[in-house]
């Protein structure tokens, strides 16, 4: 390589260089701004005081206890929505595999 070559290979070196560093800052800081999002949102995640029922400890409420669909045929898919909601003052953690009970003739 001649000495316009290797000047101009350096010059494009050194631009590639910048160009990482920029990415390289501008990442960072999307990750340090978003991590303190999150934290901010899970510090600030607090329960609505209008809905505690409940002092000292998680509670938690259905919106329905009983859903009837009638008279069902056989390997019929049926679906339906519940509503939980924590009324107690409490981080509420479900640590088991929700199930729901079937009862038949109810």
């Amino acid at each position: 390589m001649n000495t316009i070559q290797t000047r101009r290979h350096n010059q494009r070196l050194k631009k590639r260089q910048r160009n990482t560093l920029a990415f390289l800052i501008v990442g960072g800081m999307l990750l340090i701004t978003a991590g303190i999002m999150i934290v901010k949102s899970a510090l600030s995640h607090k329960a609505d005081p209008s809905l505690i029922e409940i002092s000292g400890q998680p509670s938690l409420q259905v919106d329905q206890e009983l859903i009837d669909y009638g008279d069902v045929k056989l390997d019929t898919n049926l679906t339906f929505a519940l509503k939980l909601t924590n009324v107690g003052d409490q981080a509420l953690k479900i640590s088991d595999t929700p199930y729901v009970e079937v009862k038949e003739g109810c």
